[in-house]
């Protein structure tokens, strides 16, 4: 008689998870996330390409050059072989800060002071 014991990885069982920051860009860490999916920032006035998972489940993402104040920002990612089929949010909708305030503004969203951030008119 003989035991066997099965190992799997760590990461195919674990719920994927962001990690969303302003400041100069909107900047994004995904880990957790399947390798080989695709995953991208998307928001108001965030247009950016989507960038591969690598085999340790986790990506950076940078939306490059966006305008500065309030953004509501959020990762989607999905499998590149179905498409928007398989497209799926990863953690939730934030708001995040770009700018020469966003560090700020970072800090008196954090602490639930949102009244004295600025608002979209």
């Amino acid at each position: 008689m003989g035991v066997a014991f099965i190992v799997g990885a760590a990461t195919a069982a674990a719920t994927p998870s962001v990690a969303l920051r302003g400041g100069a860009t909107v900047t994004a860490r995904v880990t957790g996330e399947k390798a080989g999916q695709t995953c991208r920032i998307t928001g108001s006035d965030i247009d950016m390409p989507w960038r591969t998972v690598g085999s340790d489940g986790s990506v950076e993402l940078d939306s490059g050059p966006v305008s500065s104040g309030r953004h509501s920002a959020r990762v989607v990612c999905r499998d590149p072989r179905t498409g928007a089929a398989s497209q799926h949010a990863v953690g939730k909708e934030e708001d995040v800060f770009t700018g020469h305030w966003a560090p700020a503004f970072e800090f008196l969203h954090h602490h639930r002071m949102e009244f004295l951030t600025p608002h979209e008119p």
